[in-house]
């Protein structure tokens, strides 16, 4: 998912959804998460919970490993 943040660890400003550019009016978090070394594979993301100007909110996480964004889930 293509996402334009400011800084490389900050909140995303814009992020593209089905061709389409959305516009980040509120962002919360980051939430990290990550797994225990004892799990096997690890798992590092910063979760952001974001909101549109019309108020869809989005849950999107950025894979820390490589910086790439992914849309987790909508708020209904």
């Amino acid at each position: 998912m293509a996402t334009v943040a400011i800084v490389p660890d900050g909140p995303p400003l814009y992020f593209n959804l089905r061709n389409s550019q959305q516009r980040v009016a509120k962002a919360w978090g980051p939430e990290r998460i990550q797994t225990g070394w004892w799990r096997g594979q690890p798992i590092h993301r910063d979760y952001y919970r974001v909101e549109t100007p019309t108020g869809t909110r989005y849950w999107l996480f950025r894979r820390r490993t490589d910086g790439k964004w992914f849309l987790h889930g909508v708020f209904a």
